[in-house]
C-alpha cells in the first residue's frame, strides 16, 4: 500500500527527478483515450495522492504526467551512437508514451539510452495538425540542430478516432483479406492525400526553404492488429460489422491496406524531395506477438525499430561528415 502524499509532493517529486517507476504507477492513472488513437487519457489517483480542492487537475495530469522523468530501459543497449550532432525529435506516442507501468519504452527511449543527443518533444495524443501548429521543434533545426525525427499522421490516417466512417458495412459476399479494398471508402483516400499535403507544405516545403542542408527522418509506422473490443480499430470495425473475433485476417489486411497506402505516399515524398526527407520503412518489424496494445509495440519492438532508426541517422551524419570533410580538403581552384 503507497504511502498517501500530498500533490505538491508528487509534484516536488516529479521536478527533481525522484520519482520511481512504482511511485508512477501508485500516484496516476492512465487509460486509452477511445475518442483519439494513439492518446491517453490520464489521471491523478486520488487514492494515493490528497488532491483537495484540485480535484480538476487529478481528472487531467496529463501535463504533469509528461515530466515524469524516463527510467533506464531494461536489456542490452543498441550499438554506441556514431554521433555526436543534437537531434530534435517530435512526434506521437511512438515517439513518448506515460512513464507508467506497465507502458513500454519506445524507440526514442533505447536511442537516448545508447547516447544519442535527442531532444524528445513528443507527446502521445498529439496529430499532425496540432505539431506543425505549435512548430516547437523549428527554433531547434533554426538553432544548432542538424536532424528531425518525426512520428505522425497515424492519428491523422484513421480519421481521429472517426475510422468507422472510413469503412464500408460488413458484406457476407466480401469476407476474403483479399476483399480488403471493398471496405476501405474514397473517403479515406481523400482524407490520406490531405495528410500527405500538410507533411509536404507544413513540414518538407519550410524546411527546404530554411535549411537545405538538414534532414527530416519519417515514418509510416507497422501493420498493427485489431483486437476483438479494442478502443481505436476494434470497436470502430466491429461497429461497421467487421468484427476482429470472427473476421481477423479480414480486418488485419484491411488495417494492411491504409498503411501500405500512407507509406507509398510518404515513399514518394522522399523520392521528390530527396535531399531533406527520409522516409523509414518499419512495415513488419514488429511481430505478432510484440504488439503491446492495437497501436504500439512492447520494448522487444521498440529496440527494433530504435536499431533502424540508428542506421538511418548514422547513414546521415556520416554523409554529412564526409561533406564536410571534403569541403575543407577541397582544392583550390587554378588561376585563370
Amino acid at each position: 500500500m503507497a504511502k498517501r502524499i500530498a500533490l505538491h509532493e508528487l509534484v516536488e517529486k516529479i521536478q527533481s527527478g525522484k520519482l520511481t517507476p512504482q511511485e508512477a504507477r501508485d500516484y496516476f492513472l492512465v487509460e486509452p483515450n477511445v475518442h483519439q488513437p494513439f492518446d491517453f487519457n490520464t489521471y491523478i489517483n486520488p487514492d494515493n495522492v490528497d488532491v483537495s480542492n484540485l480535484e480538476s487537475l487529478a481528472r487531467d495530469a496529463d501535463q504533469l504526467a509528461r515530466h515524469i522523468p524516463v527510467a533506464p530501459a531494461a536489456g542490452k543497449k543498441l550499438a554506441t551512437a556514431k554521433t555526436t550532432a543534437p537531434i530534435v525529435a517530435e512526434g506521437d506516442s511512438w515517439f513518448r508514451l506515460p512513464q507508467i507501468f506497465p507502458f513500454p519504452k519506445t524507440c526514442i527511449d533505447f536511442l537516448v539510452q545508447s547516447g544519442y543527443p535527442i531532444t524528445n518533444l513528443a507527446h502521445w495524443g498529439d496529430t499532425l495538425g496540432d505539431m506543425l501548429l505549435a512548430g516547437q521543434f523549428w527554433p531547434y533545426i533554426d538553432g544548432r540542430d542538424d536532424l528531425l525525427l518525426f512520428s505522425a499522421g497515424g492519428n491523422d490516417i484513421i480519421g481521429n478516432g472517426g475510422l468507422a466512417t472510413f469503412l464500408n458495412l460488413f458484406d457476407v459476399d466480401h469476407t476474403k483479406p483479399s476483399d480488403a479494398p471493398y471496405y476501405v471508402k474514397q473517403a479515406f483516400y481523400d482524407n490520406l492525400e490531405k495528410v500527405v499535403g500538410k507533411i509536404e507544405a507544413g513540414l518538407i516545403l519550410p524546411m527546404v526553404s530554411r535549411h537545405a542542408n538538414k534532414r527530416i527522418i519519417m515514418h509510416g509506422y507497422d501493420y498493427a492488429i485489431p483486437r476483438p473490443q479494442g478502443p481505436w480499430l476494434g470497436s470502430p470495425m466491429a461497429s461497421q460489422g467487421l468484427d476482429p473475433t470472427f473476421n481477423a485476417d479480414l480486418c488485419q489486411a484491411i488495417v494492411r491496406l491504409m498503411i501500405d497506402a500512407y507509406n507509398v505516399r510518404l515513399k514518394g515524398l522522399a523520392s521528390k524531395y530527396n535531399a531533406v526527407f527520409i522516409y523509414l520503412d518499419l512495415r513488419g518489424t514488429i511481430g505478432k506477438t510484440e504488439w503491446y496494445d492495437e497501436l504500439h509495440g512492447k520494448d522487444a519492438a521498440a529496440r527494433k525499430i530504435a536499431a533502424k532508426f540508428a542506421k538511418a541517422i548514422d547513414a546521415v551524419t556520416v554523409t554529412a561528415q564526409q561533406k564536410a570533410i571534403a569541403k575543407v580538403h577541397q582544392p583550390p581552384l587554378a588561376a585563370a
